[in-house]
């Protein structure tokens, strides 16, 4: 870009902190450091809390289509006058009237596409604890029926109706200049959903190095395994901790990093199960996260549905940490087994069992892996490569004719 822009970055908060909330915080810290105004809009799901039941209702309609987001949108659009618009998250609070504010005031748009919402109504491909694709490229009525959303058919038809009226009203071709998604995977699952191939970018999710770089890596005398993430059913922490019971190395350590809705449930295996070497760390600060990557043998990422990226595996590359994970969606994308980590069938609980206890006893093995995957790092993940690309994408909605 020859000039810095003026971007305006639209974001809806989840009420547990993930991966599309540090995304976005990424981006801006990364637009700004290059240069670039970036005004950020945010609001956070937490306020639903203390709606009424008729707050609730006007809630489900303003989901579909909010006038009073677009009036207010679109007045400080006018106020701010900026380059270009991009949208991480629209949804519930913002929904698409935003887009339509911003092409009403001809200010380009781009929207970020973390999960597969515009064709799935949970954002998961995702149903009672197995991948599901029963709606990919039709209507996604089927899970109304389902309840796929929150388990309710009636938070499900909430969100059936906004993707139904929303491509009626061809809100993505009208109104959306480009979307970003973070992996190939994504996109080819995007494509198939019905988002147009020749308005889908790919650019993998950038993240902060700040700590990365300035703290030293410290290698514990026994084995310590570490997962981070949001603790619900999809990540497949269970998994993992069946797993674990089975190695049943007392010396050894899994740490747990995170909060979320499976917290109790999963408390309660390893209580039962008298797992004395694993511990629930809760909610850290990312510079905490780091110093525990860069104390563990292996970064663990079971996941039992398709990740769009899995950022947390860029994080341990950068950490010069190998991950072991499941062999599903971006994931495999990500790690070259044997390479930078290993890919593991993501419900074979035997081949868990069997990895973490080859990669305990490896130390030497693990270093090399280490090695490789923060060489994959800098080969294709740093922010300078993210930067330049995002910058090819944001030229392309500016300048559509060069």
């Amino acid at each position: 870009m020859s000039k810095p822009l003026h971007i305006v970055m639209f974001h809806n908060r989840y009420q547990y902190a993930g991966g599309e909330d540090a995304a976005t915080k990424a981006d801006v810290e990364m637009l700004r450091e290059y240069g670039h105004r970036v005004t950020l809009i945010e609001v956070h799901n937490d306020i639903i809390k203390t709606y009424s039941k008729f707050d609730k209702f006007k809630l489900f309609v303003e989901t579909v289509w909010s006038f009073k987001v677009y009036r207010e949108m679109r007045s400080q659009l006018q106020k701010l006058k900026p380059d270009l618009v991009h949208v991480q998250n629209f949804f519930p609070l913002f929904s698409p009237s935003i887009h339509a504010a911003a092409r009403s005031l001809k200010i380009p748009t781009v929207q970020h596409l973390h999960n597969f919402r515009l064709g799935c109504l949970n954002g998961y491909l995702f149903r009672k604890d197995k991948i599901c694709e029963a709606c990919v490229g039709r209507n996604p009525w089927r899970g109304v029926g389902y309840g796929c959303y929150r388990d309710s058919s009636i938070a499900s038809l909430a969100v059936w109706t906004m993707v139904t009226f929303n491509r009626w009203r061809r809100t993505w071709q009208k109104d959306v200049d480009a979307f970003i998604t973070p992996s190939h995977f994504a996109a080819a699952k995007l494509k198939e959903i019905g988002i147009r191939s020749d308005r889908l970018y790919v650019n993998p999710n950038v993240i902060n190095l700040v700590d990365v770089e300035v703290l030293p890596s410290v290698q514990l005398e026994n084995p310590n395994f570490l997962f981070v993430g949001r603790l619900s059913a999809e990540k497949g922490i269970m998994t993992l901790l069946q797993a674990w019971a089975e190695l049943n190395m007392l010396d050894w350590q899994l740490k747990i990093i995170g909060d979320g809705s499976e917290q109790s449930n999963l408390q309660r295996f390893v209580d039962e199960m008298k797992l004395k070497n694993v511990q629930f760390l809760g909610y850290l600060t990312p510079s905490q996260v780091t110093i525990s990557m860069r104390s563990a043998t292996a970064i663990v990422v079971p996941s039992q549905w398709y990740e769009t990226f899995g950022r947390v595996v860029v994080e341990a590359f950068a950490c010069g940490k190998p991950v072991i994970a499941s062999d599903l969606g971006a994931l495999s994308e990500l790690i070259t087994s044997e390479y930078n980590g290993f890919l593991i069938p993501c419900d074979l609980i035997s081949a868990w069992t069997e990895k973490l206890h080859w990669c305990g006893i490896n130390p030497e093995a693990m270093q090399t892996l280490g090695k490789n995957a923060y060489q994959t790092y800098q080969e294709l993940y740093t922010r300078s490569t993210n930067y330049q690309q995002l910058m090819k994408i944001y030229g392309s909605v500016l300048h559509p004719s060069q």
